[in-house]
């Protein structure tokens, strides 16, 4: 189910330049972005911990439907797919944000190594995007036709999506931590 999909590799990934004259301050806004990736990560948490019951062949659809509901986020989620749904569409709208405003920008003031990195996490963006797009479809291939080999079809997508995602944020704010405050990146 994602044999297709190049996981990311920390080795290939290129580093952006110590900026000269970057500041306490410029590193701390930089760190900001942070704030932004828990959200992320708190919503996966979450959906993880639906996945493994599921796994475990605990409860039925409704009692995910039970457990889908009663976490806090923005809609009343009856089903597990709409979960998944929901923070497919967080990560695609911040991935959105980022390609449109923040990397122009950076990509814009910044020197040929920062441009590299921003290149790179644009790159990387897709990858995540045809992750959710795989999440998506075993999750509505599970609701359709509940089976043992659909919840693993859906839990190996998932951790594939949850290593990337956090290995994707972790090389983010190293890298721009700087280029953030320097360049006035509003976040």
């Amino acid at each position: 189910m994602i044999d297709d999909i190049a996981i990311l590799d920390d080795e290939t990934r290129p580093r952006a330049p110590k900026i000269a004259g970057a500041t306490d301050a410029h590193r701390a806004h930089g760190r900001r972005l942070r704030l932004f990736h828990h959200a992320h990560i708190h919503q996966l948490a979450q959906l993880r911990r639906v996945i493994e019951a599921l796994a475990r062949g605990e409860g039925d659809e409704a009692e995910v439907a039970a457990r889908a509901s009663s976490l806090a986020m923005a809609e009343n989620y009856r089903r597990f797919g709409a979960l998944c749904g929901h923070e497919c569409q967080m990560l695609t709208l911040h991935h959105m944000i980022e390609d449109q405003e923040i990397f122009p920008r950076l990509a814009a003031s910044g020197s040929e190594g920062l441009r590299k990195v921003v290149a790179r996490l644009a790159k990387e963006h897709e990858t995540v995007h045809a992750l959710l797009v795989r999440l998506e479809e075993a999750a509505v291939a599970l609701l359709r036709a509940p089976a043992p080999e659909r919840v693993e079809a859906v839990r190996v997508v998932f951790e594939a999506l949850e290593r990337v995602v956090l290995s994707h944020f972790g090389y983010e704010e190293r890298e721009l931590e700087e280029a953030l405050g320097y360049h006035g990146v509003a976040l």
